[in-house]
């Protein structure tokens, strides 16, 4: 009896705080959005997370520029669009997209396998990197990065999905935040803040 009232108290805790993360979500945008605009605090930081063919990803090695988004393939609408808009900057790069890592790190590494974000990374762009790592690991990334994220139980339903932040973070060789693009960005404005930052390397 004991345990299950725990484990519907421990629910009914996972719910709230689910549906207060989803009533706030746009406060955790613009709050970091705030805070980069106002220099108050930077988003970014070195990481190491595995790729989805096994091997180790460190952004202190990649000596290109990065841009880097959090997500997960189960996501049903922004992650897709996102990853369909750094497809195109890719392609759009030309040439120069050999100096630049598009980066996709999942939020969801229960779900997420290797094998799961390899086939879906590649179904936008094969230069998509996509990273994973165990839940800490992704936590500490995420902290460091300023992005939230919650998941959140569908109704009726035992699976769930995951409530997060919607922003492509441009950083350089060393993992140093240089510049974000909100979700209304287009693709040609991204694209232009990549160039002039090569052609002055």
């Amino acid at each position: 009896m004991i345990k299950k009232v725990t484990l519907y108290i421990l629910f009914i805790i996972f719910i709230l705080a689910s549906i207060y993360f989803f009533l706030n979500k746009d406060y955790y945008q613009n709050n970091l959005v705030q805070k980069i605009e106002n220099q108050d605090e930077l988003p970014g930081g070195h990481f190491i997370l595995t790729k989805s063919d096994g091997t180790t990803f460190n952004s202190e090695q990649s000596n290109k520029l990065m841009l880097i988004y959090f997500g997960f393939t189960y996501c049903p609408d922004v992650c897709p669009t996102t990853l369909i808009k750094m497809a195109d900057v890719i392609d759009s790069l030309g040439n120069d997209s050999d100096k630049i890592s598009p980066i996709f790190i999942t939020i969801d590494p229960e779900r997420d396998t290797s094998d799961i974000i390899k086939d879906y990374t590649s179904a936008f762009h094969e230069k998509i990197i996509g990273l994973t790592g165990s839940e800490n690991e992704i936590s500490n990334v995420a902290k460091d990065w300023g992005v939230y994220y919650q998941k959140e139980r569908i109704e009726d339903s035992d699976d769930y999905t995951v409530n997060h932040l919607d922003i492509i973070f441009l950083a350089n060789s060393n993992g140093e935040f240089v510049d974000y693009f909100a979700p209304k960005i287009k693709s040609a404005l991204i694209i232009e803040k990549i160039r002039n930052i090569i052609n002055k390397d």
